[in-house]
């Protein structure tokens, strides 16, 4: 029975969240908005302990979602096989910075190709600063400034490509871009970092919506100041939850395809190692 439960509640999470929300902002009906007469110390006062309150409620939850996200069986096996993966190259660990240089220079080397490729350039022209033109029926090898606007465009703009390099410590180590192959993305820390930044702005804006704003019962009903807080907290729990949901699909989707894009690059370096770096 507590499995099926547990289940249901997996499965349902979203609308479950959803309903509680509407049940509780129907209570809005027993109250209507009215302005405190607060004065302005009292409104920051109430509205940083509101959003000091909010903050802590959505960190908890977000800490909570990347903790279930870490329980996910997929994540772990994940995490497994990327432990596994790095004991399995060790013993050309030493190679690995080599290999690693010699595969940021080749995408950076694919970037710009395509870059180029655009305007009809050879990437072998760019290496040497020199381009074919045609003057009076000869062709010719001269420097960029010879060649059409769109040409040194695209030359200055393959100049500028920027890439993160592939290195051994990012790879063997627990952030990434289409158009950026090492670039593996934010990792957990940097994740809640930049969680953190986001709620306190939208915390301090709550805070001081509820600091301003307060109720008071249509037939002045001694309970208005409870449905008050019961909405605030209604409101702060479900920012909370997104919180909660937003860290554990980080944990199981971008983070643990992030983990498995390091496994994958790890495979081909042992299999490049076999080949090349074999132990005699």
């Amino acid at each position: 029975m507590m499995d099926k439960t547990k289940s249901f509640v997996k499965s349902n999470v979203f609308f479950l969240v959803v309903a509680t929300a509407c049940l509780l902002y129907m209570a809005r009906g027993f109250v209507e908005i009215v302005e405190t007469g607060k004065t302005i110390p009292e409104i920051l006062a109430d509205g940083a302990l509101s959003a000091i309150f909010g903050f802590l409620v959505s960190k908890l939850l977000s800490l909570q979602g990347i903790a279930k996200g870490e329980a996910n069986p997929e994540v772990a096996a994940t995490a497994r096989l990327h432990g596994e993966t790095v004991e399995t190259i060790s013993r050309y660990i030493d190679r690995l910075d080599e290999w690693c240089e010699m595969q940021s220079a080749q995408s950076l080397r694919i970037a710009q190709a395509k870059v180029l490729a655009v305007e009809g350039i050879a990437y072998d022209d760019f290496v040497k600063g020199l381009y074919p033109v045609t003057v009076e029926g000869e062709v010719r090898y001269l420097p960029a400034a010879a060649l059409s606007k769109p040409k040194r465009k695209a030359i200055i703009k393959a100049k500028r490509v920027k890439l993160t390099p592939l290195t051994a410590s990012s790879l063997t180590s627990d952030g990434g871009k289409n158009k950026d192959p090492y670039d593996f993305g934010i990792d957990k820390k940097k994740y809640e970092f930049r969680r953190d930044a986001k709620q306190w702005i939208s915390k301090a804006v709550c805070g001081l919506l509820f600091g301003y704003f307060g109720v008071k019962l249509i037939e002045n009903w001694s309970w208005s100041s409870l449905i008050w807080t019961a909405l605030q907290v209604a409101v702060i729990v479900l920012m909370g939850m997104i919180s909660y949901l937003n860290a554990y699909f980080f944990v199981v989707d971008v983070d643990r395809h992030r983990v498995i894009r390091k496994i994958d690059i790890l495979q081909k370096f042992e299999a490049y190692a076999e080949v090349n770096y074999a132990i005699q």
